[in-house]
């Protein structure tokens, strides 16, 4: 691994076809909007097959249920109850 990208969150996810575009947001505190929020800057863009996206769902729902047993997170009450 040799570069690393830094993400505030992710903005949007664009299926089409067999490729999955997810894209990165910055926040921007120096900058705020006519409302007053901070600016978000859409920068960078992963782009990957659909079934490397479904794997990584996967890898992450694993982490944040490590996070969870670790104490680290708090499950959320209302995502219990609407599990099967």
């Amino acid at each position: 691994m040799n570069k690393e990208i830094f993400a505030d969150g992710i903005s949007a996810v664009h299926i089409t076809g067999n490729l999955v575009r997810i894209d990165l947001m910055t926040v921007q505190p120096h900058l705020n909007s006519d409302n007053g929020q901070p600016v978000v800057e859409i920068n960078n863009r992963i782009i990957m097959p659909l079934e490397g996206f479904v794997q990584s769902l996967t890898v992450q729902d694993n982490m944040v249920k490590q996070l969870i047993d670790a104490g680290v997170l708090k499950k959320n009450p209302a995502q219990e109850e609407n599990q099967p």
